[in-house]
């Protein structure tokens, strides 16, 4: 179990607070002087933003399909035996965006994303195409000639995990972008017992801050210490419960200790809290699928639900569904894959819509890259560029952000085998979210996504 850090250490705490402001480039006090400026000039406002991760690293050629004769005839010749067939895929038309009429291709979406091309057409979900891991804007030209920066390890899932979620492709951080988020607007929620990001997936990075760590549920809820549970009783007895709960929080002098005892005591305290919030709530009507990520996403609406209870204005979750790596039966697989997400993330938008709070909920995928056009058979090898979605009522659906990529042979966006170089960062993708979650320009801004200010694109406007 993780949970906000009250009472870190002082070497760790310096520590900590040492490697944010080095991040930031300036004063951590400076940082900490900023929140409760932001707590105060919305106080009473709550906002959710929900990540969806797509282990293994999302087909983004078979996601969104250009359909106009010539670029479906250059998709084909890409694709060949992975082509989608161009009846199959469902067309969308995207609007004027706040930079102007969408100028790329026509567009399909895969037929399994029934879901979200309904979402798209009444404008709660927008698209941003060729998305990834950069450490600088690059050319072909200079990818080529190895003068481009890259991000370390650029095909490995492992390290573009890693870099998606801190936000540092080109060294390590112990922090990740959504942690420091939670850092710098954690003071608007009013409880301590629980931490603004959980996680419904296991342990995450992204989540990670230097003061606020992930706690982690399951898709019943919170786990328990199964002894302290008075119903049950340690060797059937309430009372034994009682004394193995004061020996585990006691106050101890021992550092080790004490910070155990703590932590025990931060458990047991959230799981409380969570159990009450979640049980108190009214049930969801929203009807969710059987499958693992429809089960996250309805604990966490069921969270959401509970967050006067929990006393949270802000939170943050994440949720991930595993399958994505597609280096055989990529169609097969892809459809099974991306049926689940379309209607787990559909289902998750309508219980917002039912809990009278969808302008205050953003769910946006992400994934460890996109892969290959090119096919090595029956699947395609690992990329770079990827296609994502962003889901809420204050999200400027029915558009396309940013530049959809050239799908042909030979074209500038094609580093080698298919694989696309991105048009548009993680850094700017995660500005947006961030700043719409009540990050302010500059100082902010920039403790959080130290690479920004590289980029130029980074208010695509899509919230």
């Amino acid at each position: 179990m993780a949970f906000i850090h009250k009472n870190i250490a002082r070497r760790q705490f310096l520590k900590r607070s040492a490697a944010m402001a080095a991040a930031a480039g300036s004063p951590f006090a400076a940082n900490l002087a900023m929140i409760g400026d932001a707590a105060a000039q919305t106080a009473n406002d709550y906002k959710a933003l929900v990540c969806v991760f797509l282990l293994g690293g999302n087909d983004q050629g078979n996601t969104i399909v250009p359909i106009s004769a010539a670029d479906y005839s250059a998709y084909t010749a890409y694709r060949l035996s992975l082509s989608l067939a161009s009846s199959s895929v469902l067309p969308i038309t995207p609007l004027a965006s706040g930079i102007g009429n969408y100028v790329g291709p026509q567009l399909g979406l895969h037929p399994k994303l029934a879901g979200l091309k309904t979402l798209f057409d009444q404008g709660k979900c927008a698209i941003l195409p060729n998305v990834a891991t950069l450490v600088e804007p690059t050319t072909l030209a200079r990818y080529e000639s190895g003068a481009a920066k890259l991000p370390s390890q650029l095909f490995s899932h492992s390290d573009q995990q890693s870099a998606w979620q801190t936000g540092f492709p080109d060294s390590p951080s112990e922090t990740g972008w959504l942690g420091r988020v939670a850092d710098l607007t954690t003071s608007r929620n009013t409880s301590g017992s629980l931490s603004m990001c959980m996680s419904i997936a296991g342990n995450n990075l992204i989540q990670a801050g230097a003061n606020v760590i992930q706690y982690q549920l399951t898709t019943d809820g919170s786990v328990s210490i199964g002894s302290l549970n008075p119903n049950n009783g340690l060797a059937g007895y309430a009372a034994n419960s009682a004394l193995l709960q004061a020996v585990l929080t006691e106050p101890r002098t021992h550092l080790l200790e004490g910070e155990y005892a703590a932590i025990a005591k931060r458990s047991i305290n959230a799981d409380i809290a969570v159990r009450a919030a979640i049980g108190n709530a009214a049930p969801l009507q929203t009807a969710f699928g059987n499958d693992s990520l429809s089960a996250q996403l309805r604990m966490v609406a069921r969270l959401i639900a509970g967050r006067d209870a929990l006393q949270h204005k802000r939170q943050i979750y994440f949720v991930a569904i595993g399958g994505f790596d597609f280096h055989d039966d990529l169609l097969f697989q892809q459809d099974a894959c991306l049926a689940k997400v379309s209607s787990a993330m559909t289902s998750f938008y309508n219980a917002t819509v039912e809990l009278g709070i969808a302008d205050s909920v953003t769910t946006f995928t992400a994934s460890d890259f996109g892969r290959a056009m090119l096919s090595n058979g029956y699947g395609s090898d690992h990329g770079w560029g990827g296609h994502h979605f962003i889901v809420g009522g204050a999200v400027k659906g029915g558009r396309v952000y940013g530049k959809f990529p050239n799908v042909a042979k030979g074209s500038p966006d094609d580093v080698g085998e298919g694989r696309l170089l991105p048009s548009t960062s993680v850094d700017e993708y995660a500005a947006v979210l961030a700043r719409w979650f009540g990050v302010n320009n500059g100082v902010d801004l920039a403790a959080i996504l130290p690479n920004l200010n590289r980029f130029a694109n980074f208010n695509m406007g899509f919230l």
